[in-house]
C-alpha cells in the first residue's frame, strides 16, 4: 500500500477533505455516496384516503413522479379485486387490515408490517379479510 492509498486519521483537515473527494473510499462504508441535492416527500394520512365503493376498493394516488408511482386502496371486509396484472415491478406494502393475496402458485395472508414484491406482468388477486389499507408502489423505468 503506498501512502496515497492510505486513509487519513478520523477527525483530522484531511479526513474532512477526503469525506467530500467524490470517488474517495471510507473503509467501513465503501464509496461514499449521496449529495444534499434533491428532495424528500413526506406523505401523511395515507389511510383513509379513499372510502371503497361498494363493489370495488377505492383508490387514490399517493405520490407520482418520474419513477415512482404510489396509490393508496381501500378496502371493506371480504372485497376482492380478480385476477389482473401490472405492466412494472411493484412492491404492495399492508398497512392496516389483512388481504388473502392470490398468485398463480400459491395465495400469500399478507399483514401489516409486511411487504411483497412482484416482477412485471405476474398475475395475481386480492381480497380482504377485514377493513384493510394497503399501498402498491409501482416501480417505473427511468426515461
Amino acid at each position: 500500500m503506498t501512502t496515497e492509498d492510505a486513509a487519513p486519521a478520523p477527525g483530522t483537515a484531511d479526513s474532512a477533505a477526503a469525506a467530500r473527494e467524490p470517488g474517495r473510499e471510507d473503509r467501513e462504508h465503501g464509496r461514499r455516496a449521496g449529495t444534499d441535492e434533491g428532495t424528500a416527500t413526506h406523505h401523511t394520512d395515507v389511510i383513509g384516503r379513499a372510502d371503497p365503493a361498494p363493489e370495488r376498493p377505492g383508490a387514490s394516488i399517493v405520490h407520482q413522479d418520474e419513477t415512482t408511482k404510489i396509490v393508496a386502496f381501500e378496502f371493506g371486509e371480504g372485497q376482492e379485486l380478480p385476477d389482473h396484472a401490472a405492466f412494472h415491478p411493484v412492491l404492495i406494502q399492508i398497512l392496516r387490515g389483512r388481504v388473502d393475496f392470490g398468485l398463480p402458485d400459491r395465495t400469500i395472508r399478507l399483514r401489516p408490517g409486511e411487504i411483497l414484491h412482484l416482477t412485471p406482468k405476474l398475475r395475481h388477486r386480492v381480497r380482504a379479510l377485514e377493513p384493510t389499507t394497503l399501498t402498491v408502489t409501482m416501480l417505473l423505468p427511468r426515461e
